[in-house]
């Protein structure tokens, strides 16, 4: 999705969760192949976005992520191809909506996807709290997978292993490398065995799912301001709906700016109380049980005493 000039065809849709035999056929034995296609994009190393296609760039080299007209982004509040397009695959995007609603079957987004969220320093960000809340519980799956079962050896093995947690082929390639990339000659390292000792496959997807996602955010932020759905000032903000662009400027005066503030440091506070309960928790729990262990082993060593001086007293 994208400038419709640059972005690539768009093969594939999002399959329903009532297709057992899509289910079916994704649990096969993977085995990816490079593409002419999916070279161009993994050797790229994120210039080209598989759903945008070449990126932008500012004066000093560095990549745009500014909304641009003609540009089509995901809706808001379509999770679903948001989710798409950060990466996830469509069999792990029903996995992950399933168990955010079992883990948190009251939470609250606005219908809109996107909201504001202010800092203790009293700037605003423009948030997309159930998106985030997703990528986030998909990250924390990655990162909980222990199974070793994967190449250690190769991109091939990596880029596999990133598609079997739940990326779409096109995003996975950044878990590994193509034979052509560019940076083979400037940093053979990267194709020898040492890199695959201090890399894994887990950490790859950390540093592909993140990275989109942010562009991602940023993309739809600005393309909010564009559409003077949001305004600067002290960060970004939001317009509510049913608001005009002049009546949600009004509502946010000085003021407003330092309710939330004040609001903010003390949910900050409040997280940190929480945090320092936790691990006063966790402290007493450990004494304890260290302490029980200490009391079994003497318990052990006592007897273990008791019988040694029974058998010497029968001698």
């Amino acid at each position: 999705m994208g400038d419709a000039e640059d972005a690539p065809e768009r093969k594939d849709h999002l399959e329903h969760e009532d297709h057992p035999e899509a289910t079916a056929e994704e649990e096969k034995p993977i085995n990816f192949e490079w593409t002419p296609e999916l070279a161009k994009i993994g050797t790229s190393r994120g210039d080209i976005h598989s759903s945008i296609g070449p990126h932008k760039f500012h004066e000093n080299g560095y990549r745009d992520y500014t909304y641009r007209l003609g540009m089509t982004l995901p809706d808001p509040a379509d999770t679903r191809e948001c989710l798409r397009w950060v990466g996830l695959s469509d069999k792990k995007i029903i996995e992950v909506e399933r168990k955010f609603n079992e883990i948190y079957p009251d939470f609250q987004a606005p219908s809109c996807g996107y909201d504001n969220k202010v800092s203790t320093k009293g700037f605003s960000d423009i948030t997309f709290p159930l998106i985030e809340g997703m990528v986030d519980l998909f990250m924390q799956g990655v990162h909980d997978d222990k199974e070793d079962d994967y190449d250690y050896t190769t991109h091939k093995g990596y880029i596999e292993k990133g598609i079997q947690l739940g990326l779409r082929p096109e995003f996975a390639i950044f878990c590994g490398l193509h034979e052509t990339d560019p940076r083979a000659i400037d940093e053979p390292h990267l194709f020898e065995e040492l890199w695959f000792a201090i890399k894994s496959p887990h950490s790859a997807i950390d540093e592909t799912i993140i990275p989109f996602w942010m562009q991602l955010k940023e993309f739809m932020g600005t393309k909010l301001l564009y559409e003077g759905k949001a305004w600067s000032n002290y960060g970004r903000w939001v317009v509510r709906e049913g608001e005009s662009l002049d009546q949600a400027k009004a509502r946010v005066d000085d003021r407003e700016r330092q309710r939330l503030k004040e609001e903010a440091i003390k949910e900050y506070e409040a997280k940190l109380e929480h945090e320092q309960q936790k691990r006063d928790r966790e402290e007493r729990e450990d004494l304890a049980r260290w302490a029980e262990e200490d009391r079994l082993e003497a318990e052990i060593l006592k007897q273990q005493s008791g019988i040694a001086v029974e058998r010497k007293n029968e001698e």
